[in-house]
């Protein structure tokens, strides 16, 4: 597998000289251009979390032909690519991230472009977004004289598993270089083109997981009081589990979701035979660590286990019953909101929604959001027929004129600091 270069034209080349004279400074529509291409290219080749080396390498080279020099290593994340813009003149020092990696899964977007990978997609963006934010990084380097402190640009991989934002956060390169705020966006489904949204606070639920096993005693099918029939004790725990929040939670305080996704049973596929084991996966999403009480009640773990045991003390039934955290809730600093939104507002050529929102998905740019005031957008991906379909879906897209709204949104960002 390898990417086709994209050799830039002299029309989009801001930095070429000609005849001794430098050309005409990018303008935001060569740049939306310049991105859109790129996109194509990232699209059609997506690569998994922690495996994106030949992405990273593109991003690479494609920063270095635009005047980049210094680059930051991150311990453990090989495709971890930090690039810094220093415009030498006192100010202060922001960072935007953008993520690399794709997903498993087929494509049925119906584009030109779509993956050449038979298993792996980019169904959730994230080629956008680099896109974008490699836009933006040629642009503002272009303008550099206009701006003032430091600005960086971190491309990450890994937003699909582990290891990726916590990572970065974990290896304490953020605080070598002094970042004092940041930025990201997301492609957002069914939003118009040229729209943003963005509110103060807790906007994204955290991400956690778990996983029970059951164990117990087979039987013929014929005659289940002989068993412990597990299948049903499994759906039991399954209706149990998803009615959690709803029934020992007061969720107008503490809103959450346990969402079962994956229920097994019998491995042997024997309609005639009860199986002894079955295993049960799924997800917890909630804006509160869920190992710890919250207001003097009960912690959601607890919660769990507790309403699950009289399952697991049915004789002959074994349970095991792991819980794990991932990633905490995502939040909106209100005071960098405060500050910097309002001058968005006046400057940015399309429109933002302020409106409040929490929604129940999650994202480990929640981990930077833990340690340093951040910003996260949501821009708005869909016109015409592309940009409508569902994160993660098999269809997919993101319109072509989507491209010059999110690179304006962070260039405004740099420039009303």
């Amino acid at each position: 597998m390898a990417f086709t270069r994209f050799f830039m034209l002299p029309v989009f080349s801001g930095l070429l000289l000609v005849s001794g004279f430098a050309q005409p400074k990018p303008s935001l529509s060569e740049i939306s251009a310049y991105s859109f291409e790129i996109y194509k290219q990232l699209h059609q080749y997506p690569e998994l979390g922690k495996k994106e080396f030949k992405t990273a390498a593109l991003v690479r080279d494609e920063l270095k032909t635009y005047g980049f020099t210094k680059f930051y290593e991150v311990d453990g994340l090989p495709t971890c690519v930090i690039a810094e813009l220093d415009t030498r003149k006192e100010g202060p020092v922001i960072a935007f991230r953008a993520e690399l990696d794709a997903r498993p899964g087929k494509e049925k977007s119906g584009v030109a472009y779509a993956s050449k990978i038979d298993s792996l997609v980019h169904s959730c963006g994230h080629d956008a977004h680099t896109s974008i934010l490699l836009g933006v990084a040629r642009l503002l380097n272009s303008r550099k004289q206009l701006l003032k402190g430091k600005i960086y640009f971190v491309f990450q991989p890994a937003e699909e598993v582990k290891g990726g934002a916590d990572d970065i956060v974990n290896s304490g390169i953020l605080k070598k270089l002094n970042i004092g705020s940041m930025y990201a966006l997301h492609a957002a489904s069914g939003l118009d083109v040229g729209k943003v949204t963005i509110s103060p606070g807790y906007i994204m639920a955290g991400s956690n997981y778990f996983t029970i096993d059951i164990e117990g005693k087979g039987s013929h099918a014929a005659t289940p009081y002989e068993g412990s029939n597990i299948p049903v004790v499994a759906s039991k725990m399954v209706t149990t589990l998803s009615s959690i929040p709803a029934l020992n939670m007061d969720i107008s305080e503490r809103p959450a979701v346990v969402s079962v996704t994956h229920l097994e049973a019998g491995k042997s596929g024997g309609l005639n035979v009860i199986p002894s084991q079955a295993v049960i996966r799924g997800t917890i999403r909630a804006y509160e660590q869920i190992d710890e009480p919250f207001n003097g009640r009960p912690s959601i773990s607890d919660i769990i286990r507790d309403q699950l045991a009289p399952f697991c003390a049915i004789p002959g039934v074994k349970c095991n019953i792991d819980i794990r955290k991932g990633s905490p809730p995502t939040y909106n600093s209100p005071e960098l909101f405060d500050h910097m939104v309002p001058k968005l507002i006046k400057t940015f050529q399309g429109s933002i929604d302020t409106t409040p929102h929490r929604g129940m998905f999650s994202e480990d740019f929640s981990y930077y959001t833990k340690g340093i005031p951040c910003l996260y957008f949501g821009l708005g991906i869909a016109k015409e027929n592309l940009g409508h379909a569902n994160v993660h879906s098999e269809e997919f897209s993101v319109h072509p004129d989507t491209f010059r709204y999110g690179i304006e949104l962070f260039v405004r960002i740099a420039e009303v600091q």
